[in-house]
């Protein structure tokens, strides 16, 4: 057994769990006393038929605080990708890792707010760690609450307790990484504030890999009187990173800290200056009110503007951007004999106008205009939601949205050969979205749930107006239907907790790439059906609570996932691929957390990552190797006066210095498949709160 393998035996046969340093000693985890606001529910998750999961700000920044891969992928069938250090690539079950464009086919909400564009596409690395205190995730199609998105929905909340406190803290690693944090809170007579501020840095490990975010929030909630509440939610986000861009194999086996070269078609990603420089502010507002005693009503209004500036190695792109939007639900809880009912009723509003050109890339100059649009974005969905509370603890819920969807684009100018000006517009079908689930509770250590959901996802402004400059007016929306069941519970108390879906999911219309005949860039087309299997899987053991001994705390934590995703009918280029595995897609999927708290504020965090072989191309002729993850982290925390505490902190990343890619370009132009990793890298930190 070589120095790796034994390493890893000894970490499997360890009881281990997700345990934080700053938990309390009572136990956390109890599935019974977890609410989730999923589904318009607010709810116990034992009482939620679906598959959801909550994650706390401990698992969030339980190792590197700077990123949010660590926290979010242990999180079974959620799979979060990092191409280049601020370039995020998300995917629940799947949902959009063959996406060449960052964040699409999942809805994000921050802070009540519609954080995704009304294209579909989300801009998450405008947020910080700092910003994302707890994380809401919703698995599988939710359309029939929240519109358009196959994968799922990501809930974010910024605000925590309206305790009375500052804090700052600074981290710094490999790479040239440097981190500040500052934050600062009050509670009033009748409200509270947070404000919450970041500026992260960094070379990176490849060349063309820097990156620099600074963000700046400001959350309140005001209460006017007893019946209605105020929030407010402010962000301004600043951020600049570079693209290294894939290599090939070869490529990456000879020297992965390279970025991508130049080559007769394309300059290369240092000479490009290949990157994105973006300023954005959201601001956003919340009205809660209790119109009498069975009816209430909360209602978000917000608006958003930002400046985007993409050169790249084949061109050079810069926008306008203008969104803003509502969405508003009513709620209507009455007692029909002894059944408990909540109807929900409500809509959401979205528009959006880019001001879009695309040049030609002089040398990281803008060069030559290649053309210019004017874009309008109009998307809607109104929506009805019933949650009956049978006898017998039955729990039922029934949903049903309408959505729209409609693109206008004006081209003013265009030097394109074979390309002509004029206006553009493409009014997808109307979906109507239906979701059915039930849940049986049958004590409160046990509840098994099962539903039928249908989803959509139409393609994203990117994939309608490609870089080369065509419009692709045939695109249609992708459809799927997907069925699941699940249970989840407690063992021995609470001091295990579990949670265990399987799904089938059928997805048509799937969108694809294809190259293009213009300057080796891509274009888009719908082809074909996938059928998706997959089991999730999570258990949390608290093993060891004693405030008295050394060790105080000790547990364990796995999450499983594996899907089985294949190519149902699938033609391309005059090739059949069905029957192929889905590209993108890693079968196997294990994360194990071991972490573990003593007296004197001493703790420590253990974690490992298997990630299994994933094909890269359609084909399956290319595949990724697995790789083995090792994250660990050890700090002390102690409180120093009645009011001051520290907490001094250090980890490591990539501990078994695996080389692997975390982040493919997936049937990538001349093999370029691979985005490296860093090898085995470190940070450490201190941070300091203060209580007023």
């Amino acid at each position: 057994m070589n120095k790796k393998s034994a390493l890893l035996f000894i970490f499997f046969i360890i009881p281990q769990t997700y345990i934080y340093a700053q938990q309390p000693d009572t136990l956390k985890g109890d599935l019974g006393e977890v609410v989730v606001t999923g589904y318009e529910g607010n709810r116990s998750v034992m009482e939620t038929p679906g598959a959801i999961a909550n994650v706390q700000p401990a698992r969030i920044t339980g190792f590197d605080e700077g990123s949010l891969l660590y926290g979010l992928n242990t999180i079974p069938g959620v799979r979060i990708e990092q191409r280049a250090p601020g370039s995020y690539r998300v995917a629940i079950r799947g949902s959009s890792l063959r996406s060449p464009f960052g964040v699409r086919n999942v809805k994000i909400y921050w802070n009540d707010i519609p954080f995704t564009e009304p294209s579909g596409s989300t801009p998450l690395n405008l947020l910080d760690v700092i910003n994302m205190q707890e994380v809401e995730v919703i698995k599988g199609p939710a359309g029939s609450i929240y519109g358009a998105g196959n994968g799922g929905v990501l809930l974010l909340e910024s605000r925590q307790s309206s305790e009375n406190e500052v804090g700052a803290g600074t981290m710094f690693g490999s790479y040239g990484l440097q981190r500040y944090t500052a934050f600062a809170q009050s509670q009033f007579e009748d409200g509270n504030f947070r404000f919450n501020y970041s500026n992260q840095q960094s070379d990176g490990y490849r060349d063309q890999s820097f990156f620099n975010r600074e963000t700046a929030e400001l959350s309140g909630q005001f209460q006017l009187n007893d019946k209605q509440i105020i929030k407010t939610s402010f962000l301004y986000s600043d951020l600049y990173y570079g693209i290294p861009g894939p290599l090939t194999e070869e490529q990456f086996e000879q020297d992965p800290t390279k970025a991508r070269q130049g080559n007769p078609f394309a300059l290369g990603s240092v000479e490009a200056n290949a990157s994105i420089d973006q300023q954005a502010f959201l601001a956003g507002i919340s009205h809660d009110a209790q119109i009498s005693e069975n009816i209430s009503n909360l209602t978000t209004i917000y608006g958003t503007f930002s400046s985007f500036e993409n050169p790249f190695n084949l061109d050079y792109k810069k926008d306008s951007r203008k969104s803003g939007g509502g969405r508003t639900r009513f709620y209507f809880d009455t007692d029909i004999g002894e059944v408990r009912t909540r109807f929900t009723v409500g809509g959401e509003l979205q528009s959006a106008n880019y001001a879009a050109r695309n040049f030609e890339n002089d040398s990281s100059e803008v060069g030559a205009l290649n053309f210019d649009d004017e874009i309008q974005i109009r998307s809607s969905l109104v929506f009805l939601n019933t949650e009956i509370d049978l006898p017998n603890e039955i729990y039922f819920t029934a949903g049903l949205s309408y959505n729209r969807l409609e693109y206008n684009l004006n081209r003013l100018v265009t030097n394109l050969p074979d390309d002509n000006t004029g206006l553009a517009e493409k009014t997808f079908d109307p979906e109507i979205i239906p979701r059915v689930a039930l849940l049986k509770k049958f004590s409160p250590a046990l509840s098994l749930h099962g539903s039928m959901s249908y989803g959509f996802s139409p393609p994203t402004i990117e994939e309608f107006r490609t870089n080369e400059g065509s419009i692709a007016l045939d695109l249609e929306a992708e459809q799927g239907v997907n069925y699941e069941v699940g249970a989840r519970g407690t063992l021995i108390g609470p001091r295990i907790t579990y949670d265990i879906t399987t799904f089938f999911f059928k997805l048509d219309e799937t969108i694809v790439q294809q190259p293009s005949d213009r300057n080796s860039t891509v274009i888009f087309e719908n082809t074909g059906s996938t059928d998706q299997y997959g089991l999730e899987a999570a258990l949390n053991w608290a093993i060891l609570r004693n405030n008295s001994a050394f060790l105080q705390q000790l547990d364990w934590g796995v999450s499983y996932t594996f899907h089985d995703f294949e190519f149902k009918d699938y033609q391309k280029e005059g090739e059949d691929y069905s029957g192929n595995k889905l590209t993108g897609v890693a079968p196997h999927i294990l994360v194990s957390t071991l972490n573990a708290k003593t007296q004197g504020g001493f703790y420590g965090s253990l974690a490992y990552n298997f990630t299994d072989e994933i094909p890269l191309n359609d084909a399956n002729t290319v595949y990724s190797e697995a790789y083995h993850l090792v994250q660990t982290k050890v700090g002390f925390q102690q409180q120093i006066l009645d009011n001051f505490s520290l907490d001094i902190f250090a980890g490591i990343d990539n501990l078994l210095d695996e080389k692997y890619s975390l982040g493919n370009d997936l049937n990538a132009f001349g093999g370029r498949y691979y985005q490296p990793a860093a090898p085995r890298n470190w940070f450490g930190g201190v941070k300091l709160n203060f209580d007023l």
